[in-house]
């Protein structure tokens, strides 16, 4: 019994972390769709704290919404067109988050304002089709930024 209750307790932390982001999104974006089965937990914005990263739909985009773990009111948006004609867009809708470790680099090189801090990490959303978009925490703008092949 103890056991089963040790391996309980994070899952059922981490979909509370889940809920809570999912309420904060809704109530900050109402006319976006939030996809909670899409959840990825990191630390994405060098704070220390686990943060939650979500997809989202509206109309003919797709929303990418990041929840601060230290301050769950803290939210950032990314809304993107679908269309295969725009650098910034997607060609379909994303299918998943990727997390990797933050390294500021790029094909291009080194990444504005970004630092590289061990437990840090940046994420990319996929859809499949084209170039993923590739997220990092900007220190210098105190922001997520993104950037793409």
């Amino acid at each position: 019994m103890i056991i089963a209750a040790v391996f309980v307790a994070p899952a059922t932390a981490q979909v509370s972390n889940t809920d809570v982001a999912v309420s904060e999104l809704q109530k900050s974006h109402p006319a976006v769709k939030w996809n909670s089965k899409s959840a990825t937990v990191a630390d994405v914005t060098c704070d220390g704290k686990p943060d939650t990263v979500i997809l989202g739909s509206e109309k003919n985009n797709v929303v990418v919404g990041v929840v601060s773990g230290a301050h769950a009111n803290k939210i950032q948006v990314f809304s993107f067109p679908v269309s295969r004609s725009a650098q910034d867009a997607f060609c379909a809708v994303p299918t998943r988050i990727e997390v990797s470790p933050l390294d500021c680099e790029s094909e291009g090189g080194a990444l504005p304002g970004c630092k590289p801090i061990k437990a840090c990490r940046a994420f990319s959303v996929i859809d499949g089709e084209c170039d993923p978009f590739n997220f990092y925490w900007d220190s210098s703008r105190k922001a997520l930024a993104w950037w793409r092949n």
